[in-house]
């Protein structure tokens, strides 16, 4: 592995300013709240959280990969993601629900 590689593990030690994002609207309140009670927390208090609410905490996700580029940011949630995959693979059908059926959960990961 080069030096240059970060574990997900190593990204998600990081300390994100999400409430920079919502003061310069980059994320909504309700989304700021979703990822403090997401953030830093046990994989099974993450599990229990998406099994209440899962397609709102991929669609915070999906927005905050489509409106913040600073690079940091983005693989933090790409390893939130990564993490929730790796834990349940079934949960890509958070992806698929119904309440995102006007949202491109797929564009922001092509760019």
């Amino acid at each position: 592995m080069e030096s240059a590689e970060l574990t997900t593990e190593q990204v998600l030690k990081r300390d994100i300013p999400w409430e920079t994002y919502m003061t310069t609207k980059l994320i909504s309140g309700t989304g700021l709240q979703l990822l403090r009670r997401y953030d830093n927390r046990a994989e099974s208090v993450r599990a229990q959280l998406l099994d209440d609410d899962g397609p709102a905490y991929v669609q915070v996700f999906v927005s905050i990969l489509r409106d913040i580029f600073k690079e940091e940011t983005v693989e933090y949630v790409l390893a939130l993601i990564d993490e929730m995959l790796t834990a349940n693979p079934k949960r890509t059908r958070l992806f698929h629900d119904k309440s995102l059926a006007n949202e491109d959960t797929y564009e922001p990961f092509l760019s």
